[in-house]
């Protein structure tokens, strides 16, 4: 049993490897009975038309006229084809492999030119491109136009050929149509025969017209010889001689799609223009002056293209120029606001070295300042106890001059007038006095906040009364009429003692500073959430610099007392403390000769 399964499995493999092979090598008609099929496309490098890609594949024109004929065969006899490329040595070893070999799928590509001497041997298809080959010599050459200069011309250079080429064949038929002898140099298929003419100024050769103009419109120099330019049968692909293959891939070339498909490829490698032209040679007689209006043409488009370059080469320049121009002054200002920057740096370093030395002398005088301002503020509590002190002391002795008056008066009934008189004087000095020490007490008491503010309900009309009987004594002294009104008995609630004495130092004042027989009004309304009591007296009024000093302590004014009263300077600041201990405003209203207006303004709770 074993036996018998290997000898199954041998005769298996064998008929699928002899299956394998024979799809292989099958003819175009056994593979349309086997729907599958392989061509093996023998290729050697011949740039544009088949080449290695950077993956190492097979690229190029002839690669996507086969994979356009292989999706010809699947969409038409749904034949799948396999493409097998298979890389030769040469050109000359791809001809000779497909002339000796007996498998009808063999296909050789690569630029091959159709000649009769080669159809003897192999099966060409029909052409896909016109086949025109030039003579071109090295970089300035000059143009030979006479039998002479083309013996002399081939007897001084060497040409340049691939063995085994149409390339070669030309030349040695330009041996011998001319009868002269020229040196050959044989290259390897790999390499390019454009390359080795451009390398010397010697050299000359055949090539395809299509790679010459390629050459020429990316702005190579070789010449062209204009009476050497051959026009072949074109440019088709060889199969074995028996091959039936050729068959199907010319009735693919006859295909109007085809023809518009080759258009299309060609031209990918070629360009538009060069397919186009090389297209239209088959009908055309006068094949040498349509090739040198072509050459012209292309060099003419690309000196336009060398004009364009250098314009835009010179407008670069330019601009190159103005940019290096605006750097430049772009630079020297970066470098000017450096220096400037360095300078003004340098200068507020030294600036602010200046005012560290400032911060430290300022720093130094602050701490003596400090230190005398303690000092001041220690003479001033001392000279505030010494007032004090001597206020207190003082006021038992007037107290005494005053009782020893009133016992004098009292004792003795009967004094001459004088003798009263000099007793009234004595007694209102001492009670002058004793009211210079009260404000004195007063304003140290505010000064040290020892002054608590006791509100209490206030009738105004009473209160108007009570300051009204209390200063009549001095009003009438100086004949001085003062008119008290109000609008309605007004009610508003405020610390009493304070607003009394507020009244009456502003009234005194009004009294002290106006001349007898003047007239002082006192008034009190409400407006909004404010009492207002104003006082307007007919003196000398306040100049711009006594209205900022009036209410400040110990301040001598430009008016003076026109009874020739005394003034300690410190009434009208008594008013201001007291104001600011009630919340309200005090403000004065005077012109130079016209008397004054003061205001005191208090909120009603």
């Amino acid at each position: 049993m074993k036996i018998q399964s290997a000898v199954l499995l041998f005769l298996g493999v064998t008929l699928l490897l002899h299956s394998q092979l024979s799809a292989q090598s099958l003819s175009w008609s056994e593979a349309q009975k086997q729907r599958t099929a392989t061509l093996d496309l023998h290729w050697y490098i011949s740039k544009p038309f088949i080449y290695k890609s950077r993956t190492g594949k097979p690229e190029g024109l002839e690669v996507e006229i086969l994979e356009s004929f292989q999706a010809y065969v699947k969409d038409n006899y749904q034949v799948d084809l396999t493409l097998n490329w298979v890389e030769s040595k040469s050109f000359h070893y791809i001809f000779n492999e497909i002339a000796r070999t007996t498998k009808p799928n063999s296909m050789g590509v690569s630029a091959f030119s159709i000649t009769d001497e080669r159809r003897k041997k192999v099966n060409f298809t029909n052409p896909y491109l016109t086949d025109v080959a030039v003579l071109v010599s090295s970089k300035g050459t000059p143009i030979v136009r006479t039998l002479g200069e083309i013996n002399k011309m081939m007897q001084d250079m060497t040409a340049v050929t691939i063995r085994g080429t149409t390339y070669e064949q030309f030349l040695l038929n330009l041996r011998k149509q001319l009868n002269t002898d020229f040196d050959i140099l044989y290259i390897g298929s790999d390499k390019n025969i454009l390359d080795e003419i451009s390398k010397t100024d010697d050299r000359f050769g055949f090539i395809d017209l299509p790679i010459y103009l390629m050459l020429i419109k990316t702005g190579g120099t070789l010449t062209r010889q204009n009476f050497f330019t051959i026009k072949g049968n074109g440019y088709g692909f060889i199969t074995p001689s028996k091959s039936d293959w050729t068959t199907i891939f010319n009735e693919f070339l006859s295909e109007p799609k085809t023809t518009m498909k080759l258009a299309t490829i060609t031209s990918k490698y070629m360009g538009p223009e060069l397919y186009n032209f090389i297209d239209g040679l088959y009908s055309e007689n006068n094949l040498g002056a349509s090739i040198l209006t072509k050459e012209k043409e292309i060099q003419l488009q690309q000196l336009r293209k060398t004009n364009l370059l250098l314009e835009k080469e010179k407008n670069s320049r330019s601009t190159f120029i103005i940019i290096t121009l605006v750097s430049i002054i772009l630079l020297g200002i970066i470098i000017a606001l450096f220096y400037r920057e360095q300078k003004i740096s340098k200068l507020l370093s030294k600036k602010n070295k200046q005012i560290e030395q400032q911060q430290k002398s300022i720093q130094s005088k602050n701490e003596k300042l400090h230190n005398r301002n303690l000092q001041l503020t220690g003479l001033n509590e001392e000279k505030n106890n010494l007032v004090k002190i001597l206020a207190h002391d003082l006021r038992s002795p007037i107290n005494q001059i005053t009782g020893l008056l009133d016992i004098l008066k009292l004792s003795h009934s009967h004094f001459s007038k004088d003798e009263e008189k000099i007793i009234h004087q004595v007694q209102d000095s001492a009670q002058r006095l004793n009211q210079m020490i009260s404000k004195i007490l007063d304003f140290d008491a505010l000064e040290g906040n020892r002054m608590k503010v006791i509100t209490e309900e206030i009738e105004v009309k009473e209160l108007l009364q009570t300051v009204e009987k209390e200063l009549q004594v001095i009003a009438s002294k100086k004949n001085t009429t003062v008119h008290y009104k109000t609008d309605r008995n007004l009610r508003f609630k405020s610390d009493h003692l304070f607003l009394t004495q507020i009244l009456e130092n502003i009234i005194v004042n009004a009294i002290k500073f106006s001349d007898p027989g003047s007239k002082i009004s006192v008034n009190a309304k409400i407006e909004k959430d404010k009492i207002i009591f104003s006082i307007k007296d007919d003196g000398p009024g306040l100049t711009e610099e006594d209205k900022a000093l009036i209410f400040k302590k110990f301040q001598k004014l430009s008016a003076k007392p026109t009874g020739g009263e005394n003034s300690t300077g410190l009434g009208l600041s008594i008013v201001k403390k007291y104001i600011d201990l009630l919340d309200g405003e005090v403000w004065v209203e005077s012109e130079k000769g016209q008397g004054s207006t003061f205001f005191v303004a208090l909120p009603i709770e």
